[in-house]
């Protein structure tokens, strides 16, 4: 079931969620691919205690069904119950892989809308972010998995500011990185979108899919060669998604360049941002890659070609307990 009820020239009004406090509890859920590295998953939760926070570990999240962490059924009804539950405050996801678009069916729209709570993932967990904010205009975070090294192994900088961004709402970093380039100048701001880009394409004509007027658009990938990138940002473009850009970000495309063809994926991506005439920054380190630096997706961001910054503008999250 999706939420029918929202005409499809209207923007759902943004939602900020709680911030946390020092005791409350990060659940982990499983909505997509089934566990492979348990050491990992309990490191990370390590990483989370450290910050102050507990962390839950149900024993549904160990379930694995071919190449699901279990039954659509059982995984959308641990989500929902998870946003319903008052002892939890926070929701990281298990792993990306495979699953997420199942489980948009079997959302009961009524059990989540008024229950927003941070909610963190990346790569699958892309169409989970575009249907909170279509629906229901929640801010979510773009972040690192439990499974991930970026969160079982992170560095000190990279957990500081996922803390600040998480329990204080005075936080606006101007984020910069020595990587970063930039592509077409000029500065613009709005609201950021995106995740995996794999994801976004299949989002076309779904219950997820964005509205991408005057956003600041966020692209990562995994894996996907320069043709396979081409073909999903000419399908974007074709059905009317980049032509009323504000900006583009673009993160790490990780694996993406055939054996000795190094920067082959950049320059097929190159080709067709340059030509959207909106500023361009790349090499933002998120998404999948050693480094996934946490993006709050919803929140309204600056992009600064001329000090190569990314700048938070308005908190993404609230303080009222």
């Amino acid at each position: 079931m999706h939420d029918s009820a929202i005409p499809q020239n209207m923007e759902t009004p943004l939602i900020r969620p709680e911030a946390l406090k020092p005791g409350d509890t990060i659940a982990v859920i499983a909505p997509a691919g089934p566990i492979e590295n348990r050491d990992n998953l309990y490191r990370s939760a390590a990483s989370l205690e450290s910050l102050g926070f507990r962390v839950r570990l149900n024993d549904r999240i160990y379930s694995s069904t071919r190449y699901l962490a279990g039954p659509d059924e059982d995984r959308a009804e641990e989500l929902m119950h998870t946003f319903e539950d008052p002892d939890v405050h926070a929701i990281v996801a298990l792993r990306g892989g495979y699953g997420c678009s199942r489980l948009i069916p079997l959302l009961q729209p009524e059990r989540l809308r008024h229950r927003c709570k941070i909610f963190m993932g990346f790569s699958d967990l892309t169409t989970l972010h575009l249907y909170f904010r279509r629906h229901f205009g929640w801010i979510t975070f773009h972040g690192p998995v439990a499974m991930s090294a970026a969160l079982a192994d992170p560095e000190s900088d990279q957990m500081s500011h996922l803390l600040r961004l998480w329990t204080d709402p005075s936080y606006l970093p101007a984020l910069s990185f020595p990587q970063m380039e930039t592509w077409t100048r000029g500065s613009s701001e709005g609201e950021l979108l995106g995740g995996c880009l794999s994801l976004i394409a299949a989002s076309l004509a779904t219950p997820c899919e964005p509205r991408t007027e005057n956003k600041l658009l966020f692209l990562e990938d995994l894996g996907e060669q320069p043709y396979r990138l081409d073909r999903m940002l000419t399908q974007l473009l074709l059905a009317g998604k980049l032509q009323q850009l504000a900006g583009v970000l673009l993160g790490n495309f990780q694996d993406c360049d055939p054996p000795g063809e190094a920067r082959e994926a950049e320059a097929t991506l190159r080709e067709i941002v340059e030509k959207l005439d909106v500023p361009v920054i790349v090499h933002f380190p998120a998404g999948h890659g050693p480094e996934n630096w946490v993006l709050p997706l919803g929140a309204r961001v600056r992009l600064d070609t001329a000090s190569c910054t990314v700048s938070l503008l308005e908190p993404c999250v609230v303080s009222t307990r």
